[in-house]
C-alpha cells in the first residue's frame, strides 16, 4: 500500500473520453475547454468511422455520441458527454498545475473550516510550503485536529503551526504527494472528501478529487498508519 499504489488504482478506474476521427482542430480545442475544469483528459484517435466521441469505463465503451462542427451540435454532444463521464464521488486529472492544486485545496479546507469538527490531514511536500501556510493551518487547528505532513528540507524543527501535529518524514512519498484528506467531521460521510495526486513532471499533478467516504477513510488510515 502507497498514497501512489492508490491513484494508480483509481485512474485505472475511472471514466475518461477520448474523439474519433473529430471534424477539426477546432472541435478538439472546444471540446478541451469544455471539460478543463473537470479536470478530463481528452485523448484523440484517428478511425475510419464518423466522428464520434466514446467515453470509457475500464476497458468498456459506455457512451457513443456523434460530433459535428455546428454550435447546436456540439453544445448537445458536451451534454450528453458531461452526463456519461460524471462520477460525482470521484473526479481524475491528469495535469494539474499548482494553481488549479491550490484552488482544489482551498474548496477542502473551507468545508471542513464550516463544518467545524472533525480531522484535516495535509500533505505539503516540503516544510518551506508548510512555513508558506502556517497561519492558514494555525487557524483551522482551533476548531479541527489538524496533521500536517512535510520533507524536512533540512530543518531540524518544524515551523509553529498552533496546535497542528507536524509530521516531518523524508519518505519519497511525501516529497512527491499532495494531499488534503477531511474525515468528515467525526466521521460524518456526507462532508468526506479528499485530493490527492503525485507531481510527475515539474509543478504538474496526477491524481484524483472524491467524496466516496470509503476511499477516504482509506487513504485517511493508511497516512495514520504510516506516519
Amino acid at each position: 500500500m502507497s498514497l501512489g499504489a492508490i491513484i494508480d488504482r483509481v485512474e485505472r478506474s475511472q471514466r475518461r473520453l477520448t474523439l474519433v476521427s473529430p471534424p477539426s482542430r477546432a472541435v478538439v480545442d472546444r471540446v478541451e475547454r469544455a471539460f478543463a475544469p473537470l479536470w478530463v483528459r481528452v485523448d484523440v484517435e484517428e478511425g475510419t468511422d464518423r466522428p464520434t466521441a466514446m467515453v470509457h469505463d475500464g476497458t468498456d465503451v459506455v457512451s457513443v455520441v456523434p460530433l459535428d462542427e455546428s454550435d447546436a451540435g456540439l453544445e448537445s454532444a458536451t451534454d450528453a458527454l458531461t452526463s456519461a463521464l460524471s462520477t460525482p464521488e470521484c473526479t481524475t486529472f491528469a495535469s494539474a498545475d499548482r494553481r488549479g492544486m491550490v484552488a482544489a485545496t482551498r474548496e477542502i479546507e473551507d468545508r471542513a473550516w464550516r463544518v467545524r469538527r472533525g480531522r484535516l490531514r495535509a500533505g505539503f511536500q516540503h516544510v518551506r510550503a508548510l512555513v508558506d501556510q502556517r497561519a492558514v493551518y494555525a487557524r483551522l487547528s482551533l476548531v479541527l485536529d489538524v496533521h500536517a505532513y512535510a520533507a524536512p528540507d533540512g530543518r531540524r524543527h518544524p515551523p509553529d503551526v498552533g496546535s497542528a501535529i507536524v509530521h516531518l518524514d523524508a519518505a519519497p512519498e511525501i516529497e512527491r504527494s499532495w494531499f488534503v484528506v477531511y474525515d468528515g467531521g467525526d466521521g460524518a460521510n456526507e462532508y468526506k472528501c479528499t485530493l490527492l495526486a503525485e507531481e510527475r513532471d515539474d509543478g504538474r499533478f496526477s491524481g484524483f478529487l472524491t467524496y466516496a467516504p470509503d476511499l477516504v477513510d482509506e487513504i485517511d488510515a493508511y497516512l495514520a498508519a504510516a506516519y
